[in-house]
């Protein structure tokens, strides 16, 4: 009964190793692939895909707007307090629909 229990503790080290994704293989194998054919594999799964990614507007109009909102949000960022949550703030915006 000692001596089983010692060679219990003897065993030798088990080498464990992290199993890749099929997610993680299918993106390995897509970085392969030459620039033309992943520009074709990108257009075959967004024809495959419910989702569509659209280009952002170029327009001035509309880069100047977003450049004014993200000032408008850094200014809140530095006007916060490091006591006030983030759900003070959401619900100083929005009112109670944040809860």
């Amino acid at each position: 009964c000692h001596g089983r229990r010692k060679n219990e503790y003897n065993r030798g080290m088990t080498t464990y190793t992290r199993r890749r994704s099929a997610y993680g293989n299918a993106l390995e194998l897509a970085l392969k692939l030459s620039a033309r054919d992943q520009r074709r594999l990108r257009a075959e799964l967004a024809r495959r895909s419910r989702a569509k990614l659209v280009r952002p507007s170029q327009n001035p109009t509309v880069l100047h707007e977003a450049r004014l909102l993200a000032e408008e949000v850094r200014q809140t960022l530095q006007a916060a307090t490091a006591a006030q949550s983030l759900d003070d703030e959401m619900r100083g915006l929005r009112g109670r629909s944040w809860l």
